[in-house]
């Protein structure tokens, strides 16, 4: 992202806003345009210390919503994964093609070995990208996110380098 993406980056928060805010948290903080500028300069200053990745996702040049990785520990190798799509974007596979590409630079220029998901357990469509691109389900995380003012379990799912690996066609 970059500074200019502002407006439109909080044009589609706020015109999501319902379906957006029962899972995350930031969504509620996100108020102007202003709140997407300081969100966008935020992520760019962590890009330069390497603990978080985001990525605009965009449909034929119209933004349709963010994937990113975050809580990235190069000592550690592994990153945790957000991701949010507009409405008008859901079901069409745009969050699948999104992750295959988030997980090609984790996997491949950042060289982690472990990325995260770890939506609220009663997120059932995120639950269901999380499984649809593979990751892993390891099992639940007690009271782990907090949403709307209440502790919510959180699914706990992984993938590894070697399993991204294994899914790649073979290089001629």
């Amino acid at each position: 992202p970059a500074p200019a993406d502002a407006p439109a980056l909080f044009a589609l928060v706020d015109a999501n806003r319902a379906t957006l805010a029962p899972w995350l948290p930031w969504v509620d903080a996100t108020r102007s345009a202003a709140d997407s500028l300081a969100f966008i300069e935020a992520s760019l200053a962590a890009r330069q210390q390497g603990s978080q990745y985001d990525w605009l996702i965009r449909v034929d040049g119209q933004l349709a919503g963010v994937c990113g990785l975050h809580s990235v520990s190069a000592a550690n190798r592994r990153a945790c994964v957000g991701y949010w799509l507009g409405q008008a974007f859901v079901g069409q596979g745009v969050l699948q093609a999104a992750l295959a590409l988030l997980c090609a630079q984790a996997f491949g220029p950042l060289q982690l070995q472990r990325l995260v998901i770890d939506p609220a357990l009663a997120n059932q469509r995120s639950v269901a990208v999380a499984e649809r691109a593979g990751f892993r389900f390891e099992g639940v995380l007690r009271q782990h996110l907090w949403l709307q003012g209440q502790a919510h379990d959180a699914a706990c799912y992984s993938l590894l380098a070697i399993e991204w690996a294994a899914r790649q066609p073979a290089q001629p």
